[in-house]
């Protein structure tokens, strides 16, 4: 077991990673049965030297607050890869999300996020959207959801500069298990077709596993899959990111 995480440890430290253009907001939900406020914090690290030096980091940071019917989550992340002297991927991205429970399986959201990647030749995308979300499952050790949402979605890229505005579905099914306490997978797929034309569209999938070695530390390991059917110029229809960090997570109780 201890060969297998070192080699995922590595893994997560020498593949570079391209943050895709779906941010992946059901990873960064904080899972507690209690109202309240709660938060967390992660950073991941590497550093090597070979023919040239690299250089990598990525800090998350969450912020939520949950009432019987209401949530607020607010979420932040910076990265930044530096190889050989050079930056080739700064990306970082700001979130808030709230949630209204309207019943014991539906939920109303509404969301904004701002956004840059230098990789995918972002250099700002904001969105605005507006849904439901379906809770599918009574269990708290296999919880399971389904949502759907109108959103609109401003975009600058550079190299050649263009702006898009756009008008797209965003949906997403999501399910999460905890066989024992210290250990949880979490899935999650999305699909965002644009909706003046459905040949344009992305999906995107992220698994994520925790691995609790403290209450409130956890070792955590993710792999991200994107694939853009119409993506900018000289940028891959298929991206993909392996992380690897800890999260260390704190709340108090209402």
């Amino acid at each position: 077991m201890k060969k297998y995480l070192v080699i995922i440890v590595c893994l997560g430290f020498l593949i570079p990673s391209s943050e895709a253009q779906i941010i992946n907001m059901e990873s960064k939900r904080i899972a507690t049965d209690t109202t309240g406020f709660s938060g967390r914090m992660g950073i991941s690290l590497s550093a090597s030297r070979f023919t040239k030096s690299y250089v990598a980091a990525d800090i998350t940071g969450q912020i939520q607050w949950k009432t019987n019917k209401n949530l607020y989550l607010l979420v932040g992340d910076f990265q930044i890869v530096n190889a050989g002297g050079e930056s080739f991927n700064n990306s970082g991205f700001g979130h808030f999300r709230y949630n209204r429970k309207l019943s014991d399986v539906i939920r109303g959201e509404l969301f904004t996020q701002i956004q840059y990647n230098s990789v995918t030749k972002i250099t700002k995308r904001i969105l605005n959207g507006i849904g439901i979300r379906l809770k599918l499952s009574p269990y708290e050790t296999a919880k399971v959801y389904w949502g759907i949402a109108y959103m609109y979605e401003y975009e600058e890229l550079s190299d050649p500069k263009l702006i898009n505005k756009d008008h797209r579905l965003s949906s997403y099914f999501t399910f999460s298990l905890a066989p024992v306490k210290t250990i949880s997978i979490r899935n999650t797929f999305y699909i965002q077709p644009k909706l003046e034309d459905f040949k344009d569209y992305r999906l995107a999938n992220t698994t994520l596993l925790n691995f609790g070695i403290t209450q409130n530390l956890k070792f955590t390991t993710s792999l991200s899959f994107l694939y853009d059917s119409r993506p900018p110029i000289d940028v891959p229809t298929i991206n993909y990111r392996v992380k690897n960090g800890l999260n260390y997570t704190f709340s108090r109780k209402k």
